[in-house]
C-alpha cells in the first residue's frame, strides 16, 4: 500500500508540478522572495520564488494594465496642456482660462498670487501680468493644471526667480544728469555752443516724450479694446523707463526757464 501511494505521488508530481500549484502562495506573504527558505521554487529560472509572485501570464496582464494606465495618464496630461495656447492665453483673463481648465476662478487667482509673491484678482488680464510681473503662459499653464488634478504647480529650485520688474529710476537719473553736466561744461568752455547743448537736450525730451506716450496708449488700447500689437519688448516696462527719463530731462528744463516758470507763479 506505501508504495502504491508512493508511486501515486511521484506520478501526481509529474503531471501536476507543484510549481502550478505555488504560484502567490506564499504562507509569509512574502513579495518578490529571492530565496533562504526551504519552501523556495524557481521554476522560471528568474531568481524570485513562485510562491512569492504571480504566474507569468498573470505577470503580463498586469503589466499590460500599468503600461494602459501610464498611457491614458500620461494622453489626458498632453491633452490638458493643450486646452489652449500661449498666445490665446495672453489675450485672456484670469477667470476665462479658469472657465476652459473648468477649475476655480478664485482658486486660480490665489495660487498665480502665491507663484508671483503678489495679489492677484480672476479680472486681471495674463497679458498685464506677464509685463508687470514677467508671467510665463507655461507656468500659468501649469498652475492650471495642478489646480485641476489636484497635484500642485511645484517650479524647480533652479528656475525660481525674481519675477517683479525693477525699473532703473537711479540709473537712468545718473546717467542723464551726468551728460547733462558734461554737455554744460562743453557749452561754458565754447567747445559747443549753448544752443547745441539746449538742442540735444530738446530733442531727447522729445524722443522721451513719444517713447513713453506712444507706449502708454497701446497699452491702453490692450487693455481696453483688447487689441494686442505684437512687439518684440514689454511695452509697460518700456513705458515706465522712458517716463523715468523724460521726467529728468524735464527737471533740466524747467532749471533753464526756472524765472520764466517763478514769475508765472507770482
Amino acid at each position: 500500500m506505501k508504495s502504491f501511494l508512493l508511486t501515486l505521488a511521484l506520478g501526481l508530481s509529474l503531471f501536476f508540478p507543484w510549481s502550478v500549484l505555488a504560484w502567490d502562495d506564499c504562507p509569509f506573504d512574502e513579495t518578490e522572495c529571492t530565496g533562504e527558505c526551504g519552501a523556495f521554487i524557481d521554476t522560471d529560472n528568474d531568481g524570485i520564488c513562485d510562491r512569492s509572485q504571480p504566474a507569468p501570464e498573470d505577470r503580463a496582464v498586469s503589466t499590460s494594465l500599468v503600461n494602459t494606465e501610464d498611457e491614458i495618464s500620461l494622453a489626458t496630461t498632453v491633452a490638458t496642456e493643450d486646452l489652449i495656447s500661449g498666445t490665446d492665453l495672453k489675450t485672456m483673463t484670469v477667470a476665462e482660462v479658469a472657465e476652459v481648465y473648468g477649475i476655480d476662478a478664485k482658486a486660480y487667482a490665489e495660487a498665480l498670487g502665491d507663484y508671483l509673491n503678489s495679489k492677484v484678482k480672476s479680472t486681471d488680464a495674463f497679458q498685464i501680468l506677464k509685463d508687470n510681473y514677467g508671467l510665463e503662459p507655461s507656468a500659468a499653464k501649469d498652475i492650471a493644471v495642478g489646480l485641476q488634478t489636484g497635484v500642485p504647480f511645484v517650479p524647480v529650485e533652479d528656475e525660481v526667480t525674481e519675477l517683479k520688474h525693477v525699473y532703473d529710476m537711479v540709473p537712468i537719473f545718473g546717467v542723464l544728469v551726468f551728460f547733462y553736466v558734461l554737455t554744460h561744461i562743453l557749452s561754458k568752455k565754447n567747445k559747443i555752443t549753448i544752443a547745441t547743448h539746449r538742442k540735444i537736450w530738446n530733442i531727447l525730451l522729445t524722443l522721451t516724450f513719444l517713447a513713453s506716450g506712444l507706449l502708454g496708449i497701446l497699452l491702453v488700447i490692450r487693455i481696453n479694446f483688447g487689441i494686442s500689437i505684437p512687439l518684440p519688448f514689454n511695452m509697460l516696462y518700456w513705458h515706465v523707463e522712458a517716463g523715468i527719463a523724460m521726467t529728468a530731462i524735464s527737471i533740466f528744463h524747467i532749471i533753464w526757464h526756472w524765472p520764466w516758470y517763478r514769475g508765472l507763479v507770482r
